[in-house]
């Protein structure tokens, strides 16, 4: 039988420390969160190797007593909390008094610290988690706490640290989200000497959104309420294409959560509305528990209906610029004129290598102007005879009708009538073609002008940059910052390039299998089934022709990406039985 024995200090303090400080962000999340507690204006944090060699944070707020400075090293000490009633009505963001007891566990801690009316400040120091000075000090005021050697006595932990920059890139989006949520305290983030980002404390809570999100698009805001909760929601949506998912910081209190139900909010509220956003929840701290988790990343809400209720309401109050408006059919042009072309089916595609002199082509009265290369002989009102370059070819016939109210693209084929969805054929021709480009060498679009990357960004890409460069981006710092200067060609399919940027670092961090060209190719197929033309397109003759041929040319013509069919064929057979004459 083994026997039960209490564990050492030295044991159990490690333990605890695990739950709370998981990596440097986790540290430099609970050092800021107790600045802002204490009221501070200006916060800087210093990182040198992302955190795992030191952490520095700094700030102006009240300040620690010089006697209370080794009391605040232990396990369950605050001054957030006093009473068992607290706990129902929590306001401050932090009261569990173990994050600087975590940090003692597994780091060297110093502290510098005076407060607002003290003439002399305090340091204590502590090695392998013992105080080794207690000392008063001249120093400014507020308090400077400073973290070495990150799990240095636990090397299993500090194995599954990421690179520097990934670690780095995790404390700035923390940093980044207090920011945004505190406009009113000035944020420095600073690597190895180096300034990541910086914000003036204004309180102009616009002013650092823009900074973070994407330059020149549009941000709109607003503020609605239910029965028990305020949101303030602001939101932007993606430059040029959308990919489709959403960047979301959000606040309950002013507390940076990553909360489930708003994320589900979020996803169900805001399907067709993705971007970023930035969501504000303000309610009774008797309405919401934060003390459901070590980290206080999640909380739990009295009522998370109207969590779902508020979201609805701020989708519906900005709108939708995604959402296709619905187009009556008196607003769909429509093509009138039947053309003959001709094609020649093949196995895998379709020949164009047969040639033919000339073809002959039957017409009605033409409401537009087609455009092709072809030349044509009048024959009488009704007959002309088209003569057809080298690489034009011939049978079976293909005759388009048209393009009805709904969009759809209407062909007979001689043996019944074909309709196309031109989105979704539009979508596999996309799919497919940045799938033969990706399966091929490294195909780089130089951009015409370099674009800046906002910090944030250009850390994310910096975690992830030899994976990028292989797939044809390209960086080069200046003294301006990180530039892009090029992006994967993908043949005709255009994307705004920080969308492709995103939507790929995206891809590759959600990549668990280690097939780096296939998560990417994918990624970017998805994005340009988004850019296909929409239903309610008009296309003139010849493009509803080349989208013929183009979709003839797939692996698989007959449904789309995400296997809806691209297009439906009515047999004449099946046209004589409705018509009662089989």
């Amino acid at each position: 039988m083994f026997k039960i024995t209490a564990l050492d200090e030295k044991i159990w303090s490690r333990i605890a420390a695990g739950e709370v400080v998981e990596r440097p962000a986790s540290a430099v999340k609970e050092l800021t969160e107790n600045s802002l507690d204490a009221n501070a204006k200006k916060i800087t944090v210093k990182l040198s190797d992302g955190g795992r060699l030191r952490i520095i944070v700094e700030d102006d707020g009240e300040g620690i007593a010089f006697d209370e400075l080794p009391l605040a090293l232990m396990y369950h000490a605050t001054s957030k909390l006093s009473k068992l009633e607290d706990l129902e009505n929590i306001a401050t963001l932090g009261y569990r008094g173990e994050a600087l007891a975590s940090l003692v566990a597994v780091a060297d801690v110093e502290i510098r610290s005076r407060q607002v009316n003290s003439q002399t400040g305090g340091i204590i120091k502590t090695h392998d988690g013992k105080i080794t000075e207690h000392a008063q000090i001249q120093c400014s005021q507020g308090t400077r706490v400073q973290i070495d050697n990150l799990f240095s006595g636990l090397p299993a932990r500090r194995k599954f640290l990421k690179s520097a920059s990934g670690e780095l890139r995790r404390s700035a989006v923390f940093l980044r989200e207090y920011a945004v949520c505190r406009p009113d305290v000035a944020f420095t983030l600073e690597h190895d000497n180096k300034e990541i980002f910086r914000t003036d404390g204004t309180g102009d809570k616009k002013r650092v959104l823009s900074k973070f999100w994407e330059k020149g698009a549009e941000l709109q805001s607003v503020i609605l309420s239910t029965e028990h909760t305020k949101l303030e929601a602001w939101f932007q949506s993606r430059a040029g294409l959308n990919s489709g998912r959403s960047d979301v910081m959000a606040f309950v209190n002013n507390r940076a959560v990553n909360d489930p139900v708003i994320k589900s909010a979020v996803a169900t509220a805001a399907r067709e509305l993705s971007g970023n956003w930035a969501l504000f929840f303000t309610l009774e701290p008797s309405l919401v528990d934060v003390n459901i988790h070590p980290a206080k990343s999640e909380v739990r809400f009295r009522y998370p209906g109207e969590i779902y209720e508020a979201m609805k309401l701020a989708v519906k109050k900005l709108g939708s610029p995604m959402i296709i408006p619905e187009i009556s059919s008196s607003q769909v042009s429509r093509i009138n004129s039947p053309a003959k072309v001709n094609l020649t089916p093949r196995k895998s595609g379709w020949n164009f290598t047969d040639k033919p002199e000339k073809i002959t082509v039957h017409t009605q009265s033409l409401d537009y102007e087609p455009q092709n290369p072809f030349s044509d002989k009048i024959i009488d009102e009704t007959t002309t005879e088209r003569i057809f370059p080298d690489e034009i070819i011939a049978e079976p016939e293909i005759i388009y009708l048209g393009q009805n109210s709904g969009g759809y693209l209407v062909f007979d084929d001689n043996e019944g009538l074909i309709l196309i969805d031109p989105h979704a054929a539009h979508e596999r021709v996309n799919y497919e073609r940045i799938k033969n480009l990706a399966e091929k060498s490294r195909n780089v679009q130089k951009l015409l002008m370099p674009i800046i990357l906002h910090p944030t960004l250009a850390l994310e890409a910096d975690e992830y940059e030899r994976e990028l460069i292989a797939s044809g981006f390209e960086f080069e710092n200046t003294v301006k910052g990180v530039e892009l200067k090029s992006i994967p060609a993908l043949g005709s399919v255009e994307f705004e390039p920080e969308v492709l940027l995103r939507a790929s670092i995206a891809a590759l961090r959600n990549n668990h299998d280690g097939d780096t060209r296939n998560i990417l190719w994918r990624t970017w197929a998805t994005m340009a089934c988004k850019a296909s033309v929409k239903l309610t397109t008009k296309l003139s003759h010849s493009e509803a022709i080349s989208l013929w041929k183009e979709l003839h040319e797939c692996e698989q013509p007959f449904v789309c990406p995400h296997g809806r069919p691209t297009m439906i064929e009515i047999k004449n057979a099946d046209l004589q039985k409705r018509f009662g004459r089989e």
